[in-house]
């Protein structure tokens, strides 16, 4: 299996590269390991090869067992040739041994000293900006949240006033239902009388005396 990230380590550090591939792995790598990943029967040394091969960059687990290992040292060796970046991580203060000092000579360390939640951070700092991987991040529409609902109270002493206010209502409209209507009294004032006809005018008359 092909993987981006080849951990060296000695056999006696299994433990602590075992635990240092899962972190890494539980942070989106993907990580090659010997011990795990050489399946039955296949030789061992040509698994390496092609493994180095095909990854981006080693992380070293650096002990004062791989200080003195030879596999570590082959390993270190055939990434030099491959020109393949590595990442040393200092587990123990020990003095390095020539060959390791001549390949460090001018690497920058990731010391686990210090604690390792934070040696971790600063590691997959290192390989995220080696592998030029870019998170995942899930981009979610944010619409500003609506207010809620708020409904009002009404004071018991307004909904009492109201309730009389309608049975007074009811009561009124009962109850000029119930009488007769009246009428309302208008003075009318008296007919008045039409003028007197005008008396006609008397007749002229053509008394002659004789």
């Amino acid at each position: 299996m092909a993987a981006s990230i080849f951990i060296s380590y000695a056999g006696r550090d299994l433990k602590t590269a075992t635990s240092l591939c899962q972190a890494l792995e539980a942070a989106g790598f993907t990580c090659w390991m010997a011990s795990r990943d050489i399946p039955p029967g296949e030789n061992f040394q040509i698994a390496i090869v092609r493994a180095i091969r095909a990854a981006q960059v080693m992380v070293l687990v650096f002990t004062q067992h791989s200080n003195h290992s030879e596999e570590v040292a082959k390993e270190l060796a055939l990434a030099s040739q491959t020109r393949l970046r590595v990442v040393p991580l200092r587990m123990d203060d020990v003095s390095l041994n020539e060959a390791f000092a001549y390949e460090f000579a001018t690497r920058q360390w990731i010391d686990f000293a210090v604690g390792w939640d934070a040696a971790m951070a600063q590691l997959r700092q290192r390989l995220a900006a080696t592998l030029e991987m870019t998170p995942s991040v899930e981009v979610v529409s944010l619409a500003p949240p609506r207010p809620p609902r708020t409904t009002r109270k009404r004071s018991p002493v307004g909904l009492v006033a109201a309730l009389i206010l309608i049975v007074a209502a009811v009561i009124a409209g009962a109850y000029l239902v119930a009488s007769p209507r009246l009428k309302p009294s208008v003075a009318t004032a008296p007919a008045a009388s039409p003028p007197p006809a005008a008396k006609p005018p008397p007749a002229e008359t053509n008394d002659v005396p004789y």
